[in-house]
């Protein structure tokens, strides 16, 4: 008997307890303007704007959104993946075919389960929407923020986010009692979150306090990634269900998600 126990043992040893689940750093791609060396736990990522150029941050965005995922899953491994570049006083940002080809290199080549978008087209591109289909169905979860024109043109809908494979996230205002005035909203957004007054760093590593959905969307994928840290089998709809379980329904009808920081 002790013979027996020993080998068993040995085995669970070798191969693991039955069930557990594997602790690989969730990854998450950023597709923004890059990161500052003030955002840590990176692996290398890549600028489709100008290869030569890296993922240096040359505006700040991509490294206050970073921040904000920094801060609630410090765990999670942050992919800079550049779309967009502030050069010559103004912001250059990628195709719509070209963010279609970043979304599925997140995937196939960065091995991202959680991809972040802080941005938006106006213009439906097929290869966008074939390509966050893709991800999806390769298990990739795609974040987008809703936009933040609702005071102006409370009609509007940007992409990727307008998608039905995207979760997109609207912005929650200070008191986290209704949307924000300048978010998205309608029904193809799915939650919303922080996005008013939100403590983020800037490229010297300063606290600054910015508003918008980009930030909202940047708080849902940590969370998303906390999540699939410790179910990381968890297929896409799960990890959606998941979200949505843990949000708390404003008046209006408005899925509220906030961090546990």
């Amino acid at each position: 008997m002790k013979k027996i126990l020993l080998i068993v043992l040995c085995l669970l040893l070798l191969t693991g307890c039955v069930g557990a689940e594997d602790t690989q750093p969730v990854r998450i791609a950023v597709i923004d303007t890059g990161f500052s060396s003030v955002i840590t736990n990176v692996a290398p990522g890549a600028n489709y704007l100008d290869a030569a150029a890296g993922t240096e941050d040359t505006y700040g965005h991509g490294t206050a959104v970073a921040s904000v995922m920094q801060r609630i899953a410090p765990e999670a491994v942050l992919v800079p993946l550049v779309c967009s570049a502030y050069e010559k006083g103004r912001i250059t940002h990628v195709s719509g075919q070209t963010l279609a080809r970043i979304i599925r290199d997140a995937v196939d080549i960065y091995g991202c389960r959680i991809i972040n978008v802080s941005a938006g087209l106006e213009a439906d591109t097929p290869q966008l929407a074939q390509a966050v289909a893709y991800a999806r169905e390769k298990g990739a979860l795609v974040v987008a923020s809703a936009g933040n024109d609702f005071k102006e043109n409370p009609e509007k809908v940007y992409y990727p986010a307008a998608y039905a494979e995207v979760l997109a996230v609207g912005a929650l205002n200070e008191e986290r009692t209704a949307p924000a005035e300048f978010s998205q909203r309608g029904s193809h957004v799915a939650l919303y979150a922080p996005g008013t007054q939100v403590p983020v760093l800037t490229l010297s590593g300063k606290t600054a306090h910015e508003d918008g959905t980009s930030y909202a969307a940047a708080a849902v994928s940590a969370m998303a990634a906390r999540f699939l840290a410790r179910y990381p089998s968890a297929s896409v709809a799960a990890l959606e269900e998941k979200l949505l379980a843990k949000a708390r329904v404003l008046p209006g009808q408005y899925p509220a998600l906030l961090p546990e920081e």
